[in-house]
């Protein structure tokens, strides 16, 4: 099996396709690496992911990762479950008390639409608390984003919440808000959690297990013969570990299976069209595009369908509006959603088992699905458990 990893410098992440930056290099001059698979082992035998990855798919998924090389009667039932439209958030427990009212909330906001549908599902899920919600811009900036925490800190909240940052670059208050015994949690993030003081949500072993998943539904797609070029842009580092575990597990997991990285500049964001293009010409025994987040593939399956190459199948991770609308019209052919309005009920309940100094759990991680059929482009439920809202409620002792 070959894996090939071209490396060029770039933007990487998640906050174009959902509004979460990343830190890393801005140099976008090319060049050659090895490149390696985060938290999934190096070796070809024994397990095919590490425990913590495992651990987190088999809660996700209900499956334990393969433990060697696939069979396509293997892979079958075990893709047609991932389809399959998740009917429970992954947590059961309900809280340990109802929530007390006139708790307030600061909401820490980046400026793409995806962090606005985040923020108001939250909002909308502490209102029903009698919760307070405080707005607060974080800006574009390293500057920007220490500022914002600093307002955060100037309002005293009850709990902070934020996104997709690393922490170094805004550690100073973060030490701030732990030494004034105020609650942060980020969300899409690859901070590491710190016990009493800093939770997280959706986070490292959410993304590993999404490309374990990813990788076998695209080699199931390909009868095992899958030849897959994953495109990421890698200072966005949770879009990276999605696209990291993609390639190592789909190289151990898949014998005939060709994966190749491909490493994109910022720039190429939403313009990926022209260069996939490239590629496929190229390599013209592609069969599957892979990007690490929806707004990278954007224009990508027009290109190729103009090229007359529309047989090569796109799959994005985090996909927005514009992907599910692509899948709808035949231009895309898969995602792995994470389902946004879903996410913000999701911190809300972390944040009620925190108040209540309760055993949080399970709350870091959610259900997903591999979409590849879109009857409604516009619904907000693609990927989400469709009565998600009616189980916090119930989980939150909330009547109605």
């Amino acid at each position: 099996m070959k894996s090939v990893r071209l490396k060029g410098a770039l933007l990487a992440g998640a906050i174009a396709a959902f509004g979460l930056v990343g830190c890393g290099s801005d140099d976008e001059s090319t060049t050659t690496t090895a490149a390696t698979g985060g938290d999934t082992p190096a070796a070809s035998s024994g397990p095919l992911v590490s425990e913590e990855i495992a651990a987190a798919f088999e809660q996700i998924t209900g499956q334990k990762p393969l433990d060697k090389p696939a069979t396509a009667e293997e892979l079958g039932p075990r893709v047609e479950g991932y389809k399959a439209v998740p009917k429970d958030i992954l947590i059961d427990r309900p809280v340990s008390q109802k929530a007390e009212s006139g708790k307030h909330i600061a909401l820490l906001v980046c400026g793409v639409p995806v962090c606005a549908e985040f923020n108001n599902a939250a909002k909308e899920a502490a209102d029903l608390l009698g919760w307070k919600t405080t707005r607060v811009d974080l800006g574009v900036s390293p500057e920007d984003f220490a500022n914002a925490y600093n307002r955060a800190i100037e309002l005293k909240p009850d709990l902070v919440v934020g996104s997709g940052l690393s922490r170094e670059l805004f550690d100073k208050q973060l030490n701030e808000l732990a030494d004034l015994d105020i609650p942060v949690i980020q969300w899409s993030s690859g901070i590491k959690p710190v016990e009493g003081k800093l939770w997280v949500a959706v986070d490292d072993p959410f993304y590993q297990a999404a490309g374990v998943m990813a990788a076998e539904v695209v080699a199931a797609d390909g009868d095992l013969k899958s030849n897959v070029a994953v495109f990421n842009v890698p200072q966005y580092t949770m879009s990276t570990l999605f696209a990291k575990t993609f390639e190592s597990y789909l190289d151990k997991s898949c014998t005939d299976c060709q994966v190749d990285y491909q490493e994109a500049a910022a720039a190429d964001i939403g313009k990926l069209g022209q260069k996939v293009s490239a590629y496929v010409q190229k390599n013209p025994d592609t069969t599957h595009i892979v990007c690490s987040f929806g707004d990278l593939c954007q224009g990508a399956g027009q290109a190729l369908k103009t090229a007359g190459r529309d047989d090569v199948k796109i799959y994005t991770q985090d996909p927005g509006a514009t992907n599910f609308q692509n899948i709808a019209n035949g231009t895309e052919w898969g995602a792995t959603p994470l389902a946004i309005g879903q996410t913000g009920w999701q911190i809300i309940d972390l944040a009620q088992r925190i108040f209540n100094e309760g055993d949080v759990e399970g709350t870091r991680l959610a259900p997903m699905q591999a979409v590849v059929e879109v009857s409604d482009p516009k619904s907000p439920l693609i990927g989400a458990v469709p009565d998600y809202k009616e189980q916090y409620k119930a989980l939150w002792k909330l009547e109605g």
